[in-house]
């Protein structure tokens, strides 16, 4: 059954359309001309790709959130490295993934993630935790039990945080999809995701103090 739109939902939403339009365009003219009285120059095959000046856009919507300098030098890198590698011009669908990870993320969860990555907290589809029976029957295989403590333990130092007050914010850190449980092991062990390893590039730790 078709139903009937009011003529004043066609007219506003048309306006609305028309409003939209307007705006997008004139934050491109802005960052433009903004690019241009910096003398930062871009090429102009990303001038004219839609696609790289919406992952422009998307940034520097993600800086003005920023609260602190540490989480700008998080986006910073972000961009750098994606840039760098050709990633915003190539997929920049999987840019605007990455960036909104990042954009969600508080500087004290990438502080978390990078000492856990650092304390050498293993992986959801590492072998030793997909099958923790070969562990106990190969002495040469790591516990990933003693892995994730170990680890734990490690970061809780780094951030200054107790363990309890540090398995709540990872509960958290859950929603990401950075970390994540094993289904063979207890839903309070969090391991990294296959997800942080493709993404373990963007977090380097000599740009958030840059």
């Amino acid at each position: 059954m078709a139903y009937l739109i009011a003529p004043e939902i066609k007219s506003a939403t048309k306006i609305f359309s028309f409003i939209k339009k307007v705006s997008e365009q004139n934050t491109i003219n802005n960052i433009l001309a903004k690019l241009e009285s910096d003398e930062i120059t871009l090429s102009e095959a990303k001038r004219k790709s839609p696609s790289y000046l919406a992952c422009l856009i998307r940034t520097i919507e993600a800086v003005e959130r920023a609260s602190t300098v540490e989480k700008i030098n998080t986006l910073k890198n972000l961009f750098v490295v994606s840039d760098s590698l050709g990633l915003i011009e190539k997929q920049p669908d999987f840019y605007q993934e990455i960036l909104s990870i990042f954009s969600e993320l508080s500087y004290r969860e990438v502080l978390i993630l990078y000492y856990l990555d650092k304390g050498g907290l293993p992986y959801t589809n590492d072998l030793h935790v997909k099958e923790p029976e070969k562990v106990a029957d190969d002495e040469t295989l790591p516990n990933p039990h003693e892995q994730n403590e170990e680890a734990n333990q490690y970061c809780a130092y780094q951030v200054g945080v107790n363990i309890d007050v540090l398995g709540a914010l990872l509960g958290r850190l859950t929603r990401t999809g950075l970390i994540g449980n094993a289904p063979e092991w207890t839903s309070l062990v969090y391991f990294f995701t296959p997800l942080y390893r493709e993404l373990k590039q963007f977090f380097a730790f000599d740009f958030y103090e840059s």
